[in-house]
């Protein structure tokens, strides 16, 4: 799965969503809408399921790259993927907001310095990679997860609905 996540940049073809149980009319957005708002948001939310279906929001850092949402989280949010894989990320500028949804999968070996370089150049902020995890200067560590879109949604504006915009992601 790494090698077709990572070579997928592909651009996805966005259609009308339905949303407010009716279609929206448009004009829909460009794909670069989306993913501009998804590369220079500099918080994320990401909400994962507890075991006992408990939603579970926090937010964090992360980035945007290769068609991939990709974080780490010394978080029990870790936990909770291993049991349920899927989660969403949602991200909002002033009343613009895009959300992920698919399903996570931890990050092992080489694939771990695609985070932590991001971090470094979006963040300014050093992580060191050693034991498949992502090290900070002050001693924390955390595991890396990648969240592989399925659909990703977005609109202009909480009144703009009419530009509800869905991106439909395949995997092979």
């Amino acid at each position: 799965m790494t090698a077709e996540v990572l070579e997928n940049n592909e651009k996805p073809r966005g259609t009308s969503a339905f949303i407010f149980n009716q279609t929206a009319p448009g004009p829909t957005q460009p794909w670069s809408w989306a993913e501009r708002m998804l590369t220079s948001t500099p918080t994320y939310w990401l909400v994962t399921t507890s075991p006992d279906g408990r939603p579970h929001s926090r937010p964090l850092w992360g980035i945007w790259q290769r068609n991939t949402f990709w974080f780490s989280s010394q978080n029990r949010c870790g936990e909770f993927l291993k049991v349920n894989p899927r989660a969403s990320v949602n991200v909002q500028t002033g009343e613009d907001v895009v959300m992920i949804e698919g399903s996570c999968s931890r990050v092992l070996g080489d694939d771990i310095n695609v985070l932590a370089e991001g971090v470094g150049a979006k963040y300014d902020w050093e992580l060191t990679v050693r034991e498949d995890r992502v090290h900070t200067r002050f001693g924390q560590s955390a595991p890396v997860f990648r969240l592989n879109p399925e659909r990703i949604y977005g609109w202009t504006g909480i009144a703009g609905w009419e530009t509800a915009t869905r991106w439909d992601f395949t995997r092979s």
